[in-house]
């Protein structure tokens, strides 16, 4: 998902996302990389039985042909918001790589801009990312840990939640 609509050798800073099963992308001739890896899982929900019951289904699913899938962690948002502290300077573009570029990379974005844009810009940031990739779905639980890292009380998840 690129946070600017440029070509690829104008790409300053990367976040690079990958499942099990998935590759990374490398580029050398990018000083700024951040490489994170876990699958677009959620974890299970302690409140939603049956949203709970369909993610251990699918778990169990993947251990029997031998995946572990990991859903991302505070870790993860917290490596986020700290990559894009350290490149707040740059001016230039920023690529955020999964997969599919719908869940994982949309999530990484909206944190990122939400870091620069400070609190307040929940909902401009959300309609940015979704401008660029109109098939942004960002990857709730990790909007939800950088929600709470960066001490949103919310805001962040309901600005992806509202249509």
């Amino acid at each position: 998902m690129l946070m600017k609509q440029q070509e690829a050798a104008d790409i300053d800073a990367l976040i690079s996302i990958r499942g099990q099963r998935e590759l990374s992308v490398e580029a050398p001739h990018i000083f700024h990389q951040l490489a994170l890896e876990f699958d677009d899982v959620e974890a299970p929900s302690q409140t939603d039985p049956l949203q709970a019951s369909r993610i251990r289904l699918r778990q169990r699913e993947a251990q029997s042909i031998g995946l572990r899938q990991r859903p991302p962690t505070s870790d993860d948002a917290h490596a986020i918001i700290d990559f894009a502290d350290s490149i707040r300077h740059i001016d230039g573009a920023l690529l955020c790589q999964c997969f599919a570029g719908i869940s994982r990379s949309s999530a990484a974005a909206l944190l990122c801009l939400s870091v620069w844009r400070g609190p307040g810009s929940e909902r401009e940031c959300i309609e940015y990312v979704r401008s660029v990739r109109p098939a942004a779905v960002p990857h709730l639980d990790l909007v939800a840990f950088g929600d709470d890292l960066l001490g949103r009380n919310g805001r962040l998840v309901e600005a992806v939640q509202a249509k």
